[in-house]
């Protein structure tokens, strides 16, 4: 098994009263360039965006990202949140902020783990997945 980190994070939609949702940072250094975002309901996940470290990471400074997933800072009332907006296969945009510190304590930990520029992938496990998924 690849070494991984995997850490709750506080988030709750922009029209809630911080009202928590359940979700998970994940990261694999078997994926080294990616992280997941997992909504869970128990022990299900529900719904799961996959998206780049490097977007994390520099939205924790300023906007980052087009398409479906966008990071920025946002502050409020002299508190820093980082601002998610997602927007699923349906279209409409949903806009979640997080606890900056946890994010930045995933990330820091995420960089530990594989080092920016130390990432590697398995090509050859990489075209397997693919193949087995094309043929299955």
């Amino acid at each position: 098994m690849k070494p991984q980190v995997v850490y709750d994070v506080r988030l709750w939609p922009a029209d809630s009263p911080k009202t928590p949702l359940s979700a998970v940072l994940t990261y694999s250094s078997s994926d080294p360039y990616a992280v997941a975002l997992l909504f869970t309901q128990g022990r299900t996940v529900t719904a799961e965006y996959v998206f780049a470290r490097d977007l994390l990471a520099e939205g924790l400074r300023a906007p980052a990202g087009q398409g479906d997933v966008l990071v920025a800072p946002h502050e409020e009332l002299g508190d820093i949140y980082l601002a998610i907006t997602l927007t699923p296969a349906s279209g409409y945009p949903f806009l979640l902020y997080a606890v900056r510190e946890l994010v930045v304590d995933f990330i820091d930990q995420t960089f530990r783990l594989v080092p920016h520029g130390r990432e590697q992938v398995d090509v050859d496990a990489a075209i397997a997945t693919i193949l087995g998924e094309v043929t299955s």
